[in-house]
């Protein structure tokens, strides 16, 4: 229809044109120049119409809004990571044998040294069976001494200073024993830190199976949290890492202190990649070179890695990767500016762009959002 229509308009006015043409002898030249002028006008006029008109006829589509072209450039040399602060040590403290907790001797946020006492279990019968073997363990001792002289003057037999011997050591083997299990009942600092969690109150029922475990799972049958220092915990995506190394410095911003920066050195990169919703990542630990007392464990950090500029590359906005049958790629313009994929072997990243190794040259456009008539895609 659209085509009939503008045929029919080219048409008149080409037969417009004719009639005019046939008259133009006739005039002066000042009119021949006047009408001369009209008709380049409306000839151009028609081109116009009929090219628009052959857009409508082929559906024109203005791709500009969901292409940008690849650059040729270099990635800064800067890498950020969130993270958070937390302890270079901490466990969950809990007792060497289970019991009912008697007492505790210190509060959240307290100084301790190795050794000091933390708790106290509650000892049963424990002092009246500690009394009664010392009574006992008194008793073969002086028994065995009369019969060990005995035994030198030749007053009675070697078996039978045998027998008060071994009745004197079994008698201290287990008065020693006894004085360990006492011991055990007293819950020491296993290193120096500071309290950082209570779990359990006096009267509460305690196990062992947790001692100088950190799993917050744990908490519920342990006594108390002992930490000590403090490090940065930061999340760097796989992208990035292979610019990460040992012992390389870094700034961190902490929320509590938005106006100030602190240094810190790259103390150690995980071994093993983690996967959280189809995000791989790598923690990185993070020395603080001058910590504050301000600081506590939980904070939220931000970490900026230096790493200096990298080589020239072709650049991508990051939004543009896809992936198709898992191999990455692109999506360039193809027939009937259809979206279609073009796969590509990805470089370092830096978060909004990411560098292309092979497989698309500056210049090319590519689709960082799908226009309303691309054909629907499947990974």
């Amino acid at each position: 229809m659209a085509r009939s229509k503008i045929n029919l308009q080219f048409s008149k006015t080409f037969t417009g044109l004719s009639s005019q043409l046939r008259r133009f002898s006739k005039f002066s030249i000042a009119k021949k120049i006047l009408l001369l002028s009209a008709s380049v006008l409306s000839f151009s006029s028609i081109l116009f119409i009929s090219k628009q008109g052959l857009f409508i006829l082929k559906g024109n589509r203005d791709i500009t809004e969901f292409t940008v072209a690849a650059e040729s450039g270099v990635l800064p040399g800067l890498i950020t990571a969130s993270g958070e602060l937390q302890a270079k040590m901490s466990v969950n403290v809990s007792p060497d044998k289970q019991g009912i907790l008697e007492t505790i001797f210190v509060r959240e946020g307290d100084l301790v040294k190795r050794g000091d006492i933390l708790a106290e279990m509650k000892s049963g019968d424990y002092l009246f069976r500690l009394q009664e073997l010392r009574a006992n363990y008194e008793t073969n001792k002086l028994a065995y001494e009369r019969r060990n002289k005995l035994f030198s003057e030749g007053a009675i037999s070697a078996e039978e200073n045998d027998d008060y011997r071994n009745r004197f050591l079994t008698s201290q083997a287990r008065l020693k024993q006894r004085e360990v299990e006492g011991s055990e009942l007293l819950v020491k600092a296993p290193f120096d830190g500071v309290i950082t969690a209570m779990y359990a109150e006096p009267g509460a029922f305690v196990t062992p199976t947790t001692r100088a475990s950190s799993s917050a799972g744990s908490s519920s049958s342990s006594i108390l949290e002992l930490s000590q220092g403090l490090e940065v915990s930061a999340k760097v995506p796989e992208s990035d890492i292979g610019r990460i190394l040992k012992g390389q410095k870094a700034s961190i911003r902490i929320d509590a202190f938005p106006d100030q920066r602190f240094s810190a050195t790259v103390l150690q990169i995980a071994p093993r990649a983690e996967k959280k919703d189809n995000v791989i990542s790598f923690e990185v630990k993070l020395s603080l070179d001058n910590p504050i007392e301000a600081f506590r464990i939980g904070m939220t950090v931000d970490v900026d890695f230096q790493t200096g500029s990298t080589a020239k590359n072709t650049l991508v906005p990051t939004v543009a990767i896809v992936t198709e049958n898992g191999q990455p790629g692109l999506l360039t313009v193809g027939s009937d500016f259809q979206p279609s994929f073009k796969p590509v072997e990805l470089g370092m990243s830096s978060g909004s762009k990411t560098a292309i190794v092979s497989g698309i040259k500056p210049g090319e456009l590519v689709f960082i959002d799908l226009p309303p008539w691309a054909k629907r895609r499947t990974d």
